[in-house]
């Protein structure tokens, strides 16, 4: 999945970046399970005769968990336009699926032997079979973050885990359903580069690490989720974020420059007149790189409702 891609990432980026491969899986089927009720966080920003909802997201979540309900429903079907990471289109889809193909796997002799030491090569080579029914031929090929993003996506939708249930996904079908306008902060392209465009170094340790993680997967799906759902700013900045800092090339890459070229198309938002419902990752909204504490440092008031 979209985990941070070098040191001790711990599956974070997953959560992140989802959007584009969740557009293009299959889900897996949860058991049904008891309803959770969740309360994400959600910040709202008034300007003049406008008005800005932030609200974060999780990708991918559990069918059983219910939040699309009092404040944050209102506020969602109060708005005229719904504003994403990016919106995924049937072109966008197209690209990125060409994007994959031309970024995903090694050339020539290269393969990804060369970039793993011993152990992290057999535990891949073991949860690739296991996971994905591939040989050693078949997957030494993948380049380190295409191996790692697909071992992780199906660790999640093989938990249960469920794009359709998330809260983009259901989001846009809300607006599509209510003839919401809807747009993107960002094209996908930009989004899958941010993933893909970092030095074979960097990606075999973000391999390494999601390997590592994959031994312990349901508890770091627990402790997102539970973060999520109780919508407390500080423990989702703690929970996704703090571990996410210490590997500065992809924070800065994943998190900091894409909310740095958010934030003036988010301003403008706060500034037209509408009201608009702005839904992004829950991690692009917290912690001190976070676009509250953006929004508030250029002086806007950014309350939290919920």
């Amino acid at each position: 999945m979209f985990f941070n891609m070098f040191g001790q990432v711990k599956l974070r980026l997953a959560i992140l970046l989802f959007v584009g491969f969740a557009a293009l899986s299959s889900p897996v089927r949860a058991d049904e399970t008891a309803v959770v009720n969740a309360h994400p966080a959600l910040w709202q920003v008034q300007q003049g005769e406008g008005k800005v909802y932030l609200l974060g997201s999780f990708h991918i979540l559990p069918a059983n968990y219910k939040w699309f309900n009092g404040i944050l429903r209102r506020s969602f079907e109060d708005s005229q336009e719904l504003v994403m990471e990016a919106e995924m289109t049937p072109e966008a889809i197209a690209s990125i699926q060409a994007m994959v193909i031309k970024n995903a796997f090694f050339e020539g002799d290269d393969n990804l032997k060369n970039h793993l030491d011993e152990v992290h090569y057999d535990k891949m080579l073991s949860y690739a079979n296991k996971l994905m029914g591939l040989d050693e031929a078949g997957a030494r090929k993948s380049k380190p973050w295409f191996m790692a993003i697909q071992m992780s996506l199906i660790s999640f939708m093989s938990s249960g885990m469920d794009p359709n249930s998330g809260v983009d996904k259901f989001l846009e079908k809300a607006a599509q359903q209510g003839q919401k306008t809807i747009s993107g902060l960002e094209t996908p392209q930009d989004a899958m580069m941010a993933l893909i465009d970092h030095p074979l170094t960097v990606q075999s340790a973000m391999l390494s690490d999601t390997l590592d993680r994959l031994e312990d997967f349901q508890s770091y799906i627990k402790k997102y989720l539970e973060a999520w759902a109780s919508g407390d700013a500080a423990r989702l900045a703690k929970t996704m974020v703090e571990d996410m800092a210490e590997q500065q090339e992809m924070y800065q890459a994943v998190l900091v420059d894409r909310n740095k070229k958010w934030l003036p198309a988010i301003e403008a938002h706060i500034n037209s007149g509408k009201t608009i419902f702005i839904v992004v990752g829950a991690a692009h909204l917290v912690g001190p790189d976070g676009l509250v504490i953006m929004l508030q440092n250029k002086g806007y008031d950014v309350a939290k409702i919920q």
